[in-house]
This record gives structure tokens, C-alpha cells and sequence, in this order.
């Protein structure tokens, strides 16, 4: 008989000078689309709430909310 191990984990891959840029970059950018989203989700009156189907409760928890979550 003989055991099988499965591992779900992938290696993460060690960055590296241009590599390292592109990634910083690409979390500065989303930090900056969260950042941007959420003041205008924050700007929107109610109605414009209401045809997106939340309340304004959650739409000031998202604002709140940190850049990089």
C-alpha cells in the first residue's frame, strides 16, 4: 500500500528587479482604484444607492475601509 500526499500550495515565485517594479506597481494601482472607488461610492445620494442595491450603512463601511483590503 502506498500513501499519496497532495499539496495545494504552489511555490511563490521569487521577484527580482523589473519583476519587483511591476509588482509594486500593480498593487500601487489597485490601492489607488480602491482608494478612488470608494470616495466615489461615498459621493453617491441615496437613490443612486438604491439602484445599486445597497444601503448607505454599507457604502460608508466601504469607504472606510483601508486601500489595501
Amino acid at each position: 500500500m502506498s500513501i499519496i500526499t497532495l499539496s495545494w500550495s504552489l511555490p511563490r515565485p521569487r521577484l527580482r528587479g523589473a519583476a519587483v517594479s511591476s509588482w509594486m506597481t500593480s498593487k500601487f494601482a489597485i490601492a489607488w482604484r480602491n482608494y478612488v472607488t470608494r470616495r466615489q461610492l461615498e459621493e453617491l445620494d441615496d437613490r443612486m444607492l438604491k439602484d445599486l442595491g445597497i444601503s448607505r450603512a454599507q457604502a460608508q463601511f466601504e469607504a472606510s475601509r483601508p486601500i489595501w483590503r
